[in-house]
C-alpha cells in the first residue's frame, strides 16, 4: 500500500492548489502572474530534484531523502499557515515539489520489496501510473473547505498529508542499501546550471500562455535563459571526464525517440485537464460539480493500471502503447461532438477512457526507456531517468501551454468567422437593437470559445491516431525487415 499512496498523496498536495488555482488566487489576493508562479515553482522544482534524488540516492540512502524533504514540506506548510503570503506560499509549491521526486522513487521501493523478484519491473511503471490519479483525487476536495480564510483549508490539508507521510515512513522504514560516495565537487556546479534550465523553462512554459507569447517582453528572456543555462550546462558537462549526465548518450537517436514519445504522451493526457475543464467552465461549471465525473477518471485509471500491469512485457509495450492511443484518440472523438449545452453526465464515458489511456500509456513508456538503458550501459541509467522525469514534469505545462494555446488560436478563428458572417447578414442591425451590442458579442465570444474546444479535441484525436499509426508502422516494417533477412538467410 506504501508503494501506491507515497506518490499519490505526494503529487495530490500539488493538485489541491492546482485544481482550484483560479479560487485560491482570489481568495489570496494574487494576480494572475502570481498564481502562475506557483505553479513554476513546483515544476521546476520538481523537474530539477530528480536528477539529485537517483544520484544522492546511491550516497545517502533513500530513507535520508525521504524523511528530510517530507521534514521541510511540513515545516514550510507550518510556516504557511503561521504567515500566510505568497512568499511562503512559493516556499511551500517549492518544497513539494522537490518532495514529489523523492516520494515516487520511495514508492517504487516500497513496491519493489512487495513484489515478486520476477515481476519488480513492474514497481517503476505501477508507481508512475499511480502518480496520474492525483489531480482527480485532489479534484474530489470541495473548493469551499480549501479556499477558506486565505487558503487556510489548503495550508493545513496540505501540511496534514505530508506529516502523515512522514509518519508512516517513519514507522514503516525502507531497508538499508549499499552507499558510496557518488558526487563529486563539480556536480554542484552542474546541478546550478540545471536548476536554471528547469525554472527558466517551467517558468516560459507556464507563463507564457497566461501572459500571451509575443504580448509580454520579458517571457522571452526566460526562454533566452533557458537556452543560457542549457548550453553552460551542456558544453561543462561535455568537458568532464565523470559527468552528471551523458551528453553522448543524451544526443543519441534512441535517447531522442524516447523523449518523442514522452512528450507525445504528456501532450496527448492534457486534454483532459486543458480540454474537457477548460469547456465545462465555460458553461460556468465549478470544480464542485465535477466529483462524480472525477470518480469515472479514477475507475478508467485504476482499470489502466490494473490491465498495464497483468499484460506488462518487453514484447507488449508497443502494444499497449498503441491501445492508449486509441482509447485516446475515441475518448477525445467523443468530446468533439460536444456543444455549448454538454454538462458532466455527457463525458463519463469518455472521460474514464482517456483515464483508462493515460495510465496504460505511461508505464510503458518509462519501461521503453529503461529496457533501452539495459540492453546499453546502465551508467546512462541516471541520464535517461532525467529525460523522463524533464518530460512528464516540464512536458505536463508544454502539453497544457500548447493545447491552450491551440484553442485560444481555433477560439479566435472562430471568431473572425462569426463576425464576418454577421456583418454580411441582413439583419444583424435587428439582431443587435434587439440584443444589445454587449450581450451578442457576450454571445458570439461564448460560442466561439466552445468552437475553439471542439477544434481542440479534433486535434488531439487525430494526433494520437497519427502517432497510433506511426508505431504500428514501424512494428510492420521491423516484421518485414525480419521476414527479409530469415528468407535470405
Amino acid at each position: 500500500m506504501m508503494g501506491v499512496f507515497m506518490p499519490i498523496v505526494a503529487s495530490a498536495q500539488n493538485g489541491l492548489l492546482t485544481g482550484n488555482i483560479g479560487s485560491a488566487a482570489g481568495e489570496a489576493g494574487l494576480t494572475t502572474a502570481e498564481a502562475e508562479w506557483l505553479i513554476a515553482a513546483f515544476v521546476g522544482a520538481a523537474a530539477f530534484a530528480n536528477l539529485v534524488v537517483i544520484k544522492g540516492r546511491q550516497q545517502f540512502g533513500i530513507m535520508f531523502f525521504l524523511t528530510t524533504l517530507l521534514g521541510v514540506n511540513v515545516l514550510t506548510g507550518l510556516l504557511l499557515i503561521l504567515f500566510p503570503s505568497f512568499t511562503t506560499l512559493t516556499i511551500n509549491r517549492v518544497s513539494n515539489g522537490l518532495m514529489v521526486s523523492t516520494n515516487v522513487a520511495g514508492g517504487v521501493y516500497y513496491l519493489i520489496q512487495a513484489l515478486p523478484k520476477s515481476h519488480r519491473v513492474l514497481a517503476i511503471a505501477i508507481a508512475i501510473a499511480c502518480l496520474q490519479m492525483a489531480n482527480p483525487i485532489a479534484a474530489l476536495f470541495p473548493v469551499e473547505m480549501l479556499t477558506r480564510g486565505s487558503n487556510h483549508g489548503f495550508a493545513c490539508l496540505a501540511t496534514a498529508m505530508g506529516a502523515l507521510q512522514l509518519i508512516l515512513v517513519l514507522l514503516l522504514p525502507l531497508p538499508r542499501t549499499n552507499m558510496g560516495r557518488v558526487f563529486e565537487g563539480l556536480d554542484a556546479l552542474s546541478a546550478v546550471l540545471l536548476c536554471g534550465v528547469s525554472v527558466c523553462l517551467a517558468s516560459f512554459l507556464t507563463l507564457g500562455k497566461t501572459m500571451w507569447w509575443t504580448d509580454t517582453p520579458w517571457i522571452g528572456w526566460l526562454l533566452i535563459g533557458t537556452i543560457g543555462f542549457a548550453a553552460a550546462a551542456f558544453a561543462f558537462e561535455s568537458c568532464r571526464t565523470r559527468p552528471l549526465l551523458q551528453i553522448s548518450w543524451l544526443s543519441t537517436g534512441t535517447i531522442l525517440r524516447f523523449a518523442i514519445v514522452a512528450i507525445v504522451e504528456r501532450l496527448l493526457l492534457s486534454e483532459q485537464t486543458t480540454g474537457a475543464t477548460g469547456l465545462l467552465s465555460q458553461a460556468g461549471l465549478l470544480n464542485d460539480q465535477y466529483h462524480t465525473l472525477y470518480l469515472f477518471v479514477i475507475l478508467g485509471m485504476v482499470t489502466g493500471t490494473t490491465v498495464m500491469g497483468l499484460t506488462l512485457s518487453a514484447r507488449a509495450i508497443p502494444f499497449q502503447c498503441v491501445a492508449a492511443l486509441l482509447a485516446i484518440a475515441f475518448a477525445s472523438w467523443m468530446d468533439a461532438g460536444s456543444n455549448a449545452l454538454t454538462r458532466p453526465v455527457d463525458m463519463y464515458f469518455s472521460q474514464a477512457l482517456l483515464g483508462f489511456g493515460t495510465t496504460l500509456f505511461v508505464g510503458p513508456a518509462l519501461l521503453y526507456g529503461v529496457i533501452l538503458v539495459l540492453k546499453s550501459d546502465t551508467s546512462h541509467f541516471i541520464s535517461t531517468i532525467y529525460v523522463f522525469a524533464i518530460t512528464q514534469s516540464v512536458g505536463s505545462v508544454t502539453g497544457a501551454a500548447l493545447l491552450g494555446s491551440l484553442q485560444y488560436y481555433y477560439e479566435r478563428y472562430a471568431m473572425v468567422g462569426f463576425a464576418s458572417r454577421l456583418s454580411d447578414t441582413a439583419s444583424s442591425s435587428l439582431a443587435a437593437s434587439k440584443l444589445g451590442l454587449s450581450s451578442l458579442s457576450s454571445t458570439l465570444n461564448s460560442q466561439a470559445s466552445v468552437m475553439g474546444y471542439l477544434n481542440l479535441f479534433g486535434f488531439v484525436s487525430v494526433f494520437a491516431l497519427a502517432a497510433a499509426g506511426l508505431i504500428l508502422g514501424i512494428l510492420l516494417c521491423k516484421h518485414l525487415i525480419d521476414l527479409t533477412n530469415r528468407r535470405f538467410s
